[in-house]
């Protein structure tokens, strides 16, 4: 046992020098050099230690980086006229979102059937009825707005207005739609392309995720649950070009002494922008919003980007690529459609539903099958905006215990997104006596509140941009071996050479010492039984070097030599 772990240490101490007289690492010859520095191996050992840790790390943090995030954007040098783009959808908003003398006339009617239902229900008159009916600005879901369970008015304006359809579930997204302001009282004047233009021709009056605006450019179809009205039939407007003629203008008018309910302290229009395909919505609208103050020329100016995506990152999940496939997104949602949008739209409704049980009739429930909320859970409504939105300094530290972000939606892989440029003006004060005198706003004051609008293209070509992977398996190859090949003269051929000394050559030398171990042909140590060798071979071989005086062989075979000189005197 003793003789073959001896046998093992010098088959070990064997194949440690050859590895470092023969590997092709740099820096490993070095230990075969003498120095008169005490230490000096040692340093170098470390140093050359330090170097090989230090490689390897960068190459785990390239893999690393690589599994994270495989795809890199880079610009394309193609570049797309604008008339090849869509131009998104707008939203015109008024800061009244219910008309006062629509309110008082469809207070008389509620009034009405709380008399046959049970007199001095809710309301002793019409105008407190008015009042009352405000609790159906709940649906907006503003989060500074809160509803409690023992509000006795919400349960008892309920009841009447179930009396108003015979026991039926009222809808509440067509009351407050037939509430609003129609389009021809916010948009009074309008132009496309230098014309004068019908605005009802352009805007059509729609439920949008903040009540009922004026939509233009709007090609989405109708829901099942919505408003029935006549199929839409409204002008389809391409823009060509990107200069002011080539624009769509329209001004915007209150009436102060309509207004009964506003979500700010002003008269601010209220401006979306979003897809055409997509629900107007704003709580997940990704474009923002546009507030457009009183005497103000707004221009709007629209840059479109288009992306486009390579098939090759296909082989990445969605998760690391960051994008969907068309087709995938359509199927993560079933529909045939899909956006980010979208996409977080219908993910905060389903929170919705599983927190209340409904869904607010704005939020267009049939996108889920779910069903509209009613007025009785209007205070589970309230409280799930506030729970939704609610966040902290510290989420790091304390994660919030709300509900899922909608961390599975992001966004396509190809197609277009907007960046949007207000870029606002004051317009000079106009009375009764002294009215514009240009334009669209020849003949107008503003005694009203009034703005203008000008909407059109930033520039005449839009950028691209193109998603492809950031190096295949021979580009992430190169960048190793020349990160290997520069600090140490690494390479692949050094680490076959690593394995063979660690396994074949190791395992072949082990396997012959232990069967000489065992059939009792030990004759010493691996360089003992070489030197046998050698000094049992023919001292005088046919070779050339007999040829050479005797002081030359000397000098080259002193040992053999005299070796045979000794026999040959022993003879």
């Amino acid at each position: 046992m003793a003789r073959a772990v001896k046998h093992l240490r010098q088959i070990y101490r064997k194949l440690h020098w050859e590895f470092l007289k023969e590997g092709g690492i740099h820096g490993l010859k070095v230990f075969f050099s003498k120095s008169s520095i005490r230490y000096a191996k040692h340093i170098w050992l470390i140093f050359l230690a330090g170097i090989i840790i230090i490689t390897h790390i960068i190459i785990i943090n390239l893999i690393f980086q690589y599994l994270d995030q495989p795809t890199e954007v880079r610009l394309s040098t193609m570049r797309t006229h604008v008339s090849r783009s869509p131009f998104p959808a707008v939203a015109v908003c008024s800061a009244n979102k219910i008309s006062r003398h629509k309110l008082m006339q469809y207070a008389e009617k509620v009034y009405a059937a709380q008399e046959a239902l049970q007199p001095g229900l809710l309301a002793k008159n019409v105008e407190e009825m008015v009042q009352h009916l405000s609790l159906l600005t709940g649906f907006f879901l503003y989060p500074n707005v809160a509803y409690s369970e023992d509000d006795h008015r919400i349960r008892q304006l309920h009841r009447i207005l179930t009396s108003m359809y015979n026991g039926s579930e009222y809808p509440t997204q067509e009351i407050i739609y037939n509430l609003s302001p129609d389009c021809k009282d916010v948009i009074t004047r309008g132009m496309v392309f230098g014309e004068i233009i019908n605005v009802t021709q352009y805007f059509e009056k729609r439920t949008t995720s903040v009540g009922a605006c004026c939509l233009f450019n709007y090609r989405r179809e109708y829901y099942r649950n919505n408003v029935r009205r006549a199929p839409s039939t409204l002008e389809n407007v391409i823009f060509k070009t990107n200069d002011i003629l080539n624009s769509v203008q329209f001004v915007l008018q209150d009436n102060i002494s309509d207004f009964t309910f506003t979500e700010f302290s002003s008269y601010a229009f209220q401006l979306y922008l979003f897809p055409q395909d997509d629900y107007p919505k704003v709580m997940t609208n990704s474009m923002g919003d546009i507030l457009v103050n009183h005497r103000q020329l707004m221009h709007i100016l629209v840059q479109p980007t288009f992306y486009d995506s390579n098939n090759h990152i296909r082989s990445f999940r969605p998760s690391v690529r960051k994008c969907y496939f068309k087709d995938e997104g359509r199927r993560m949602l079933n529909r045939t459609y899909y956006s980010v949008d979208e996409c977080l739209h219908i993910c905060r409704m389903q929170s919705m539903q599983q927190y209340c049980g409904c869904v607010s009739p704005f939020l267009e429930p049939a996108l889920i099958n779910a069903t509209a909320c009613s007025l009785l859970q209007l205070p589970c409504l309230t409280n799930w905006i506030r729970e939704f939105y609610r966040w902290s300094y510290f989420d790091y530290v304390l994660p919030s215990a709300g509900f899922d972000k909608c961390l599975f939606c992001l966004p396509t892989c190809n197609g277009v997104f907007y960046t949007i440029y207000p870029n606002p003006s004051t317009l000079r004060e106009a009375t009764a006596t002294t009215t514009y005198t240009y334009g669209l706003l020849e003949g107008l004051n503003s005694n009203r509140p009034l703005a203008l609008i000008k909407l059109y293209f930033k520039n005449r070509y839009a950028q691209s941009t193109q998603k492809d992977l950031i190096s295949d398996w021979v580009v992430m190859l190169n960048r190793f071996g020349g990160i290997l090949s520069l600090f140490y003269g690494f390479s692949i051929i050094s680490y076959i050479e690593v394995l063979y000394y660690l396994s074949g050559k190791w395992f072949v030398l082990i396997i012959k010492t232990w069967q000489s171990v065992r059939n009792g042909k030990a004759q010493g140590s691996a360089c003992e039984l070489e030197r046998n060798a050698v000094a049992q071979k023919p001292i005088y071989a046919l070779y050339w070097n007999e040829l050479l005086p005797m002081s030359v062989r000397l000098q080259k075979y002193p040992r053999n030599i005299a070796a045979a000189k000794i026999k040959i005197n022993k003879k």
